[in-house]
């Protein structure tokens, strides 16, 4: 019995080994682009995560027998990916609420961890906003504990932001580098939080209406390289603009089914030229805009494809014309690529 017990582990243990060792088969890459021809293409789909392996990172034979036997230090697989950013080498931070924690793809150096642990006795529980400043301090704002929680790049939390009578129900934070000002959106608040990167509170924009510089569930927020405020003003239709010093500039926009107009705006992403990335949940689309509010083109569609979402949420732009979307309900993040600048308004 004892012999029998032990020749099946071996077995176990070769095959797994023969797993481990087989080569991958190599897969097709998907060719998609935006515009449709006959227009010259400008962007391209290049890459879906949903894994640490889909970047080339691949466990050691010896530790997948150990996770299949004894069934320990499973996959990370992305749940739910909320907001995105990304660091100055090109890393990819990703806010996973269904996870409760934060990932970190690094393609260029084949590396992954996740980040979730605030203090020894206490972790992430609703992760949904993220941004880095110019020292790489990593921003994360938990929309449960209603805090934002300051990370340096040896994951050790540093710093709490917020935790006061101002905040209903935060969700999506920005970072003003030029003038180190922290942005968080309080959704329930129909209001922008403002401190400085120390966490010293600075003021308020907005309250709740419809009226230029008014909110209704706002809930994504993006600063481009002038210091203007990009809001997502989700259940007033609309993305608002504002200066740096916090007076509405101007807004795009409206509530409606056709290409230009919105149903549930929530990630947005300026690139270099200024044009502006709005990502639309419920039309499972990106729609970008030059800075005069004008529709360039727009890409993705409905479904489970490669190019396709369901219910997206947060999107980032890094500065060699990488996209970056989380496909919320398909758990994944996928990656586009400018392939020609846009052209600025």
């Amino acid at each position: 019995m004892r012999y029998q017990s032990l020749r099946k582990c071996g077995i176990l243990f070769v095959l797994m080994f023969l797993a481990a060792c087989a080569s991958a088969p190599v897969k097709e890459k998907t060719v998609i682009f935006w515009p449709k021809p006959p227009d010259a293409p400008k962007i391209s789909y290049v890459s879906t995560w949903s894994k640490p392996a889909d970047i080339g990172l691949e466990p050691s034979w010896f530790k997948r027998v150990v996770q299949f036997v004894f069934g320990k230090g499973k996959t990370p697989y992305i749940i739910r990916p909320s907001g995105v950013a990304v660091d100055a080498g090109g890393g990819v931070f990703v806010a996973d609420t269904g996870l409760q924690v934060v990932h970190y793809f690094d393609v260029k150096h084949k590396k992954y961890h996740q980040l979730y642990q605030i203090t020894q006795t206490e972790r992430l529980q609703n992760p949904i906003g993220v941004a880095v400043d110019a020292l790489g301090l990593l921003y994360v704002s938990d929309t449960d504990l209603n805090r934002v929680f300051v990370f340096n790049q040896e994951k050790k939390m540093v710093r709490v932001i917020g935790n006061d009578e101002r905040a209903k129900r935060i969700s999506g934070i920005a970072i003003d580098r030029g003038r180190e000002r922290l942005y968080v959106v309080d959704t329930m608040g129909h209001q922008i939080l403002v401190y400085s990167l120390e966490g010293e509170a600075k003021g308020v924009i907005g309250k709740r209406g419809i009226e230029s510089g008014a909110f209704n569930f706002p809930t994504y927020a993006t600063v481009d390289s002038e210091g203007d405020l990009y809001v997502s003003d989700s259940l007033n239709f609309r993305v608002q603009v504002f200066g740096a010093d916090g007076q509405f500039k101007s807004q795009l926009g409206s509530l409606g089914s056709q290409l230009g107009q919105f149903s549930r705006p929530k990630g947005i992403a300026v690139d270099r030229n200024k044009n502006i990335y709005v990502v639309d949940t419920l039309y499972d689309t990106v729609q970008v805009f030059n800075p005069s509010g004008e529709l360039l083109l727009n890409f993705g569609k409905s479904g489970g494809d490669p190019g396709a979402f369901w219910l997206p949420a947060g999107i980032a732009v890094a500065q060699g014309g990488q996209i970056y979307v989380a496909d919320a309900y398909n758990k994944r993040i996928q990656v586009f690529q400018l392939i020609e600048a846009l052209p600025a308004g």
